[in-house]
Protein backbone atom coordinates (compact mmCIF):
# COMPACT_ATOMS: atom_id res chain seq x y z
CA UNK A 1 0.00 0.00 0.00
CA UNK A 2 2.91 2.65 0.37
CA UNK A 3 2.63 3.21 -3.48
CA UNK A 4 -1.02 4.36 -3.28
CA UNK A 5 -0.77 6.12 0.00
CA UNK A 6 2.27 8.15 -1.55
CA UNK A 7 0.41 8.28 -4.51
CA UNK A 8 -2.63 9.85 -2.78
CA UNK A 9 -0.46 12.29 -0.85
CA UNK A 10 1.13 14.02 -3.71
CA UNK A 11 -2.33 14.95 -5.00
CA UNK A 12 -3.98 16.48 -1.96
CA UNK A 13 -0.40 18.44 -2.16
CA UNK A 14 -0.92 19.66 -5.87
CA UNK A 15 -4.67 20.65 -4.84
CA UNK A 16 -5.42 21.59 -1.23
CA UNK A 17 -8.72 20.72 -0.17
CA UNK A 18 -9.70 18.93 -2.87
CA UNK A 19 -10.06 15.51 -2.01
CA UNK A 20 -12.30 16.74 0.65
CA UNK A 21 -14.51 19.53 -1.69
CA UNK A 22 -14.67 17.35 -4.68
CA UNK A 23 -14.71 14.03 -4.19
CA UNK A 24 -16.99 12.31 -1.90
CA UNK A 25 -18.82 10.75 -4.63
CA UNK A 26 -17.77 9.58 -8.66
CA UNK A 27 -14.56 8.28 -9.70
CA UNK A 28 -12.21 8.17 -7.12
CA UNK A 29 -8.33 8.95 -8.47
CA UNK A 30 -6.93 6.01 -6.60
CA UNK A 31 -9.41 3.76 -8.04
CA UNK A 32 -7.48 4.49 -11.49
CA UNK A 33 -4.03 3.58 -9.74
CA UNK A 34 -5.14 0.53 -8.39
CA UNK A 35 -7.05 0.47 -11.99
CA UNK A 36 -3.19 0.65 -13.64
CA UNK A 37 -1.42 -1.44 -10.81
CA UNK A 38 -4.13 -4.65 -11.72
CA UNK A 39 -4.28 -3.90 -15.48
CA UNK A 40 -0.41 -4.13 -15.51
CA UNK A 41 -0.11 -7.50 -13.87
CA UNK A 42 -3.07 -9.18 -16.17
CA UNK A 43 -1.34 -8.28 -19.35
CA UNK A 44 2.14 -8.83 -18.27
CA UNK A 45 4.62 -10.84 -21.11
CA UNK A 46 7.44 -13.30 -20.38
CA UNK A 47 10.41 -12.26 -22.49
CA UNK A 48 14.02 -13.57 -22.87
CA UNK A 49 14.90 -10.06 -20.54
CA UNK A 50 12.02 -10.92 -18.10
CA UNK A 51 8.43 -10.00 -17.16
CA UNK A 52 7.60 -6.63 -19.71
CA UNK A 53 4.37 -4.84 -18.86
CA UNK A 54 2.27 -2.08 -20.86
CA UNK A 55 3.93 1.28 -20.74
CA UNK A 56 0.91 3.31 -22.15
CA UNK A 57 -2.19 3.80 -20.90
CA UNK A 58 -5.59 5.67 -22.18
CA UNK A 59 -8.06 6.16 -19.59
CA UNK A 60 -11.78 7.24 -21.07
CA UNK A 61 -14.25 8.26 -17.90
CA UNK A 62 -17.43 10.08 -17.91
CA UNK A 63 -17.49 14.18 -18.79
CA UNK A 64 -18.66 14.68 -15.04
CA UNK A 65 -15.63 12.71 -13.68
CA UNK A 66 -13.47 14.65 -16.03
CA UNK A 67 -14.33 17.89 -15.56
CA UNK A 68 -13.45 16.73 -11.69
CA UNK A 69 -10.23 15.27 -12.58
CA UNK A 70 -9.29 17.67 -14.60
CA UNK A 71 -8.64 20.04 -11.54
CA UNK A 72 -5.37 18.54 -11.20
CA UNK A 73 -3.99 20.01 -14.63
CA UNK A 74 -1.14 17.56 -15.41
CA UNK A 75 0.02 16.28 -12.00
CA UNK A 76 -3.14 13.56 -11.95
CA UNK A 77 -1.14 11.65 -15.29
CA UNK A 78 1.89 12.27 -14.03
CA UNK A 79 1.34 10.72 -10.83
CA UNK A 80 -0.53 7.61 -12.50
CA UNK A 81 2.67 6.60 -14.54
CA UNK A 82 4.54 7.16 -11.32
CA UNK A 83 2.21 4.25 -9.64
CA UNK A 84 3.19 2.53 -12.98
CA UNK A 85 7.17 2.93 -12.80
CA UNK A 86 7.08 2.23 -9.00
CA UNK A 87 4.42 -0.48 -9.05
CA UNK A 88 7.04 -2.24 -11.45
CA UNK A 89 9.92 -1.71 -9.91
CA UNK A 90 8.77 -2.95 -6.42
CA UNK A 91 7.44 -6.34 -8.44
CA UNK A 92 10.22 -6.97 -10.56
CA UNK A 93 8.51 -6.15 -14.25
CA UNK A 94 10.19 -4.10 -17.12
CA UNK A 95 9.29 -1.43 -19.08
CA UNK A 96 10.25 -0.99 -22.40
CA UNK A 97 9.88 2.92 -22.98
CA UNK A 98 8.20 5.59 -20.79
CA UNK A 99 4.98 5.41 -18.84
CA UNK A 100 2.51 7.68 -20.49
CA UNK A 101 -1.12 7.78 -19.34
CA UNK A 102 -4.35 9.97 -20.93
CA UNK A 103 -7.10 10.71 -19.58
CA UNK A 104 -10.19 11.42 -22.09
CA UNK A 105 -13.69 12.02 -22.33
CA UNK A 106 -15.67 8.54 -23.22
CA UNK A 107 -19.06 9.36 -24.76
CA UNK A 108 -20.38 5.40 -23.14
CA UNK A 109 -18.31 5.46 -20.59
CA UNK A 110 -21.08 6.39 -17.17
CA UNK A 111 -20.27 8.67 -13.63
CA UNK A 112 -17.93 6.48 -11.67
CA UNK A 113 -16.94 4.23 -14.12
CA UNK A 114 -13.72 4.05 -16.71
CA UNK A 115 -12.43 2.52 -19.52
CA UNK A 116 -8.77 1.44 -19.82
CA UNK A 117 -6.50 0.01 -22.09
CA UNK A 118 -2.57 -0.59 -22.64
CA UNK A 119 0.03 -1.73 -24.56
CA UNK A 120 4.22 -2.05 -24.83
CA UNK A 121 4.95 1.01 -26.82
CA UNK A 122 8.80 -0.19 -27.95
CA UNK A 123 11.15 0.62 -30.89
CA UNK A 124 10.87 -3.67 -31.32
CA UNK A 125 7.89 -4.64 -33.16
CA UNK A 126 7.94 -8.40 -31.43
CA UNK A 127 6.87 -6.97 -28.29
CA UNK A 128 2.94 -7.80 -28.26
CA UNK A 129 0.58 -4.90 -27.13
CA UNK A 130 -1.35 -5.48 -24.32
CA UNK A 131 -5.47 -6.01 -23.78
CA UNK A 132 -8.23 -3.81 -22.32
CA UNK A 133 -9.65 -3.39 -19.26
CA UNK A 134 -13.73 -2.31 -18.85
CA UNK A 135 -14.69 -0.62 -15.15
CA UNK A 136 -12.35 -2.08 -13.14
CA UNK A 137 -12.81 -6.05 -14.33
CA UNK A 138 -10.05 -8.43 -13.74
CA UNK A 139 -10.97 -10.21 -16.75
CA UNK A 140 -9.66 -8.24 -19.89
CA UNK A 141 -9.95 -9.15 -23.41
CA UNK A 142 -7.74 -11.02 -25.47
CA UNK A 143 -4.33 -8.39 -26.22
CA UNK A 144 -5.32 -6.67 -29.73
CA UNK A 145 -2.79 -4.83 -32.13
CA UNK A 146 -2.37 -0.86 -31.42
CA UNK A 147 -0.05 1.36 -33.66
CA UNK A 148 3.06 3.39 -31.89
CA UNK A 149 1.16 6.77 -30.64
CA UNK A 150 2.67 9.38 -32.04
CA UNK A 151 0.32 12.25 -29.55
CA UNK A 152 2.30 15.33 -28.65
CA UNK A 153 0.52 14.93 -25.31
CA UNK A 154 1.91 11.87 -24.04
CA UNK A 155 5.06 13.84 -24.34
CA UNK A 156 3.71 15.92 -21.24
CA UNK A 157 3.57 12.92 -18.67
CA UNK A 158 6.48 10.83 -19.58
CA UNK A 159 8.48 8.81 -17.03
CA UNK A 160 11.29 7.41 -17.93
CA UNK A 161 12.06 3.40 -16.56
CA UNK A 162 15.36 1.69 -18.42
CA UNK A 163 16.01 -1.90 -18.51
CA UNK A 164 19.60 -2.51 -17.09
CA UNK A 165 21.99 -4.94 -18.88
CA UNK A 166 23.33 -7.86 -17.16
CA UNK A 167 26.37 -7.26 -14.91
CA UNK A 168 26.01 -11.02 -13.13
CA UNK A 169 25.68 -14.34 -13.48
CA UNK A 170 24.05 -17.36 -11.85
CA UNK A 171 26.18 -20.74 -11.70
CA UNK A 172 24.46 -23.84 -10.34
CA UNK A 173 26.92 -24.99 -7.79
CA UNK A 174 26.11 -28.25 -7.80
CA UNK A 175 23.47 -31.31 -8.99
CA UNK A 176 22.23 -31.41 -12.33
CA UNK A 177 23.55 -28.94 -14.34
CA UNK A 178 26.40 -28.18 -11.93
CA UNK A 179 28.78 -25.73 -14.01
CA UNK A 180 25.65 -24.11 -15.72
CA UNK A 181 26.09 -20.40 -15.65
CA UNK A 182 22.61 -18.02 -16.41
CA UNK A 183 23.41 -13.99 -17.27
CA UNK A 184 21.06 -11.92 -14.91
CA UNK A 185 19.02 -10.03 -17.19
CA UNK A 186 15.95 -7.73 -17.17
CA UNK A 187 14.11 -6.98 -13.80
CA UNK A 188 13.01 -10.69 -12.57
CA UNK A 189 14.99 -13.92 -13.00
CA UNK A 190 12.78 -16.93 -11.23
CA UNK A 191 14.53 -20.34 -10.09
CA UNK A 192 13.31 -23.56 -9.28
CA UNK A 193 11.79 -27.21 -10.87
CA UNK A 194 9.40 -25.57 -13.87
CA UNK A 195 11.20 -26.14 -17.00
CA UNK A 196 9.53 -22.15 -17.56
CA UNK A 197 11.80 -21.13 -14.79
CA UNK A 198 14.66 -18.83 -16.21
CA UNK A 199 17.24 -21.38 -14.18
CA UNK A 200 15.66 -24.95 -13.33
CA UNK A 201 17.12 -26.90 -10.83
CA UNK A 202 15.93 -30.51 -11.47
CA UNK A 203 15.89 -31.59 -7.45
CA UNK A 204 13.50 -32.93 -5.87
CA UNK A 205 13.99 -30.60 -2.61
CA UNK A 206 13.68 -27.71 -4.80
CA UNK A 207 9.99 -26.18 -5.45
CA UNK A 208 8.19 -25.69 -8.99
CA UNK A 209 8.67 -21.69 -8.38
CA UNK A 210 11.16 -21.72 -5.81
CA UNK A 211 12.33 -18.08 -5.39
CA UNK A 212 13.52 -15.12 -7.62
CA UNK A 213 16.19 -12.64 -8.01
CA UNK A 214 14.35 -9.12 -8.28
CA UNK A 215 16.34 -6.17 -8.86
CA UNK A 216 15.40 -3.15 -7.46
CA UNK A 217 17.29 0.23 -8.07
CA UNK A 218 21.12 -1.02 -8.73
CA UNK A 219 20.67 -3.84 -6.04
CA UNK A 220 19.68 -7.42 -7.13
CA UNK A 221 17.57 -9.26 -4.45
CA UNK A 222 16.99 -12.67 -3.73
CA UNK A 223 12.72 -13.72 -3.00
CA UNK A 224 11.37 -16.64 -1.67
CA UNK A 225 8.40 -17.40 -3.28
CA UNK A 226 6.71 -19.62 -0.54
CA UNK A 227 8.99 -22.65 -1.37
CA UNK A 228 8.39 -25.57 0.98
CA UNK A 229 12.16 -25.75 1.92
CA UNK A 230 12.96 -22.21 1.87
CA UNK A 231 15.77 -20.48 0.74
CA UNK A 232 19.07 -19.21 2.21
CA UNK A 233 22.34 -17.04 1.59
CA UNK A 234 25.22 -18.21 2.92
CA UNK A 235 23.66 -20.42 5.41
CA UNK A 236 21.05 -18.01 6.84
CA UNK A 237 17.53 -18.17 5.91
CA UNK A 238 16.31 -15.36 4.00
CA UNK A 239 12.61 -14.95 2.89
CA UNK A 240 13.85 -11.95 1.08
CA UNK A 241 17.47 -9.87 1.57
CA UNK A 242 19.58 -8.52 -0.94
CA UNK A 243 22.53 -10.83 -2.92
CA UNK A 244 25.96 -9.41 -4.16
CA UNK A 245 28.64 -11.39 -6.20
CA UNK A 246 30.32 -14.29 -3.96
CA UNK A 247 27.24 -14.81 -2.33
CA UNK A 248 25.99 -17.81 -2.60
CA UNK A 249 22.08 -18.96 -2.40
CA UNK A 250 20.46 -22.46 -1.02
CA UNK A 251 17.10 -23.26 -2.35
CA UNK A 252 16.48 -27.03 -1.02
CA UNK A 253 19.45 -28.79 -1.47
CA UNK A 254 20.39 -26.94 -4.73
CA UNK A 255 22.86 -24.57 -4.37
CA UNK A 256 23.79 -21.18 -7.27
CA UNK A 257 26.44 -18.99 -6.95
CA UNK A 258 26.26 -15.36 -7.87
CA UNK A 259 29.13 -14.08 -10.01
CA UNK A 260 30.39 -10.53 -11.35
CA UNK A 261 31.10 -9.69 -14.39
CA UNK A 262 30.81 -11.45 -17.70
CA UNK A 263 30.57 -15.93 -17.50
Amino acid sequence: MGVLHDFERRLEGAVEGFFARAFRSGLQPVELAKALQRYAEDNQHVTADGVVVPNVYRIHVSERDHDRLSSFGASLPRELAEVVVRTSTDRGWSLRGPVKVRIEVGDDVRFGMYDLAGRVEVVDPAVRPGGRLRGGSRNPAPPTPAPPSTEAGFDQTQVVSSVPRATLHLRIANGPGKGTTVPLTGQRVTLGRMASCHVTLDDSTVSREHAALVRRGETWWVVDLNSTNGTSVNGVQAAEQPVAPGDRIELGDAVVELLGGPA
